[in-house]
C-alpha cells in the first residue's frame, strides 16, 4: 500500500506554525459555534440569547477562516480555496442570521443582510465552478 503524507507548501517553521494556528482556530471556532452557551460559561461571560447567538456566529467565522488558512497551507490552489471557504462563510452567515431571526434575537429586516450573503455565496460559487473547469472550457464561455 502506497503511503502518502500531507505537507505544507514549503515546510518552514512559519508554514508549520500557520498550519497549527489554522487547525486550532477551526477546532476552537467549531466548539464555539456548536456550544456557545457552554463556552461562554467556561470563560465566565454573560450567557443570554443575544450573546449565545453572536458568540456562535463568531465561532462560525473562526471555523471558516481557520479552515481557509489550514487548507491553503496544505495546498497550492489558493484562489480556488479562498473562493470555496468564502462560499462556506457566506452560507454560514445566511444560516446564522436566519437562526437569529427565528430565535427573536434579530428583527425580520435582518433577513435583508442574509439575502445579500446568499446572493454573494451564489456569485462566489459560480466563480468557483468556473475556476474548476478545464482551461479550454473556460476560454469558450
Amino acid at each position: 500500500m502506497k503511503r502518502t503524507s500531507v505537507k505544507s507548501c514549503s515546510g518552514s517553521l512559519l508554514d508549520r506554525a500557520a498550519l497549527g494556528i489554522g487547525a486550532v482556530t477551526v477546532v476552537s471556532g467549531a466548539s464555539q459555534a456548536a456550544a456557545p452557551g457552554l463556552v461562554l460559561k467556561l470563560v465566565g461571560a454573560e450567557n443570554s440569547p443575544a450573546t449565545r447567538q453572536l458568540f456562535g456566529t463568531v465561532g462560525m467565522f473562526m471555523t471558516v477562516t481557520g479552515g481557509l488558512l489550514t487548507h491553503s497551507m496544505l495546498c497550492r490552489q489558493s484562489m480556488r480555496l479562498a473562493l470555496f471557504w468564502s462560499v462556506l462563510q457566506k452560507a454560514g452567515a445566511v444560516g446564522a442570521v436566519a437562526i437569529g431571526v427565528r430565535r427573536g434575537v434579530f428583527a425580520r429586516r435582518a433577513l435583508a443582510v442574509a439575502a445579500f450573503d446568499l446572493l454573494s455565496a451564489a456569485v462566489l460559487a459560480a466563480g468557483l465552478g468556473a475556476k474548476m473547469l478545464p482551461k479550454h472550457e473556460r476560454t469558450q464561455r
